[in-house]
C-alpha cells in the first residue's frame, strides 16, 4: 500500500465512528417528547394568559348592578310581596343610582310590613319612596256600593273615575247629583263577587287620600246613590 492509499484509508478510518453511534444518535433523536419542546410550552403560557386576561377585561366592562323592579302593576296602597318583585340588572348614572333599591340592600322594614306609596308599572325599578310602613300610608280604601248600571260596565283595577252621588231612595227627586271625589283610582271593580253572589249591585274598592275622607263624604257615598264616571 503506497503512501497515499495509506493515507486516505487513515482518514476515512478516523470519520466512521461505525453503526453503534449511528443507532444511538437516531434513537435519540426520536425519543425526543414533542411536549418539552419549548415552543409549545411558550405557546400554551400565551394561550393561557391571553384567556385570563380576556375574562377579567370582560368582568370589568361589565358595570351592571342588580336593582329590584316590579313584575307586575302594583297601585298605591297595596301590600308589598316578595312575589311582586323581581331582580333587573341595569346600569345607572351616578345622579339617578341612589334613586332605586339595590337587591344588596335591606328593605325600610319587613315586607309584610310596608305597601305601596304610589302606582309603579310592570318592569320599572324600585324607587326607595315607593316603599312606605303600612303605619306611615296616608292613604285609605272607601267601599262604594254602586247599583247595577251605575258605573262602566268594563270598569276594572287600575282605571281612575270620578265618584258622583245623587238623591237616595226615600229622598226628595229633585235634589241634584254633586261630585264628591274626583279621580280616584279602582282597587277593586267588585263585578265577579258580585256575579257569584247574584246581587245587581257591586262593592268597588277605590283608593283616596285621608284628607279627602271627611265626615260628610263617607256619610254621603253611605245615603245616596253611588254613580261612577270614569275618566281614564
Amino acid at each position: 500500500m503506497d503512501e497515499c492509499t495509506r493515507s486516505l484509508y487513515n482518514r476515512c478510518m478516523t470519520n466512521w465512528r461505525g453503526p453503534g453511534e449511528s443507532g444511538r444518535t437516531a434513537a435519540q433523536r426520536l425519543h425526543i417528547r414533542a411536549w418539552r419542546d419549548p415552543r409549545l410550552l411558550i405557546g400554551l403560557l400565551l394561550v393561557l394568559g391571553a384567556t385570563i386576561l380576556g375574562a377579567r377585561l370582560a368582568a370589568a366592562s361589565d358595570d351592571t348592578v342588580e336593582y329590584w323592579s316590579v313584575r307586575s302593576d302594583v297601585a298605591a296602597g297595596d301590600a308589598v310581596s316578595r312575589d311582586s318583585l323581581q331582580v333587573t340588572r341595569v346600569r345607572l348614572s351616578s345622579m339617578t343610582k341612589g334613586n332605586y333599591l339595590r337587591t344588596d340592600e335591606e328593605f325600610p322594614a319587613q315586607l309584610e310590613d310596608l305597601v305601596w306609596a304610589h302606582e309603579v308599572s310592570d318592569g320599572s325599578l324600585v324607587d326607595r319612596a315607593a316603599l312606605v310602613r303600612r303605619s306611615a300610608m296616608l292613604r285609605s280604601q272607601l267601599p262604594l256600593n254602586v247599583a247595577e248600571g251605575a258605573a262602566p260596565a268594563d270598569l276594572d283595577r287600575g282605571d281612575l273615575v270620578d265618584v258622583w252621588v245623587g238623591p237616595g231612595p226615600g229622598d226628595e227627586p229633585a235634589g241634584k247629583a254633586r261630585l264628591v271625589l274626583e279621580s280616584v283610582r279602582v282597587i277593586e271593580s267588585g263585578d265577579e263577587a258580585a256575579a257569584r253572589a247574584g246581587s245587581l249591585a257591586q262593592t268597588v274598592l277605590v283608593d283616596v287620600d285621608k284628607t279627602q275622607l271627611r265626615g260628610s263624604v263617607v256619610s254621603t257615598v253611605a245615603a245616596g246613590h253611588v254613580t261612577l264616571v270614569r275618566v281614564s
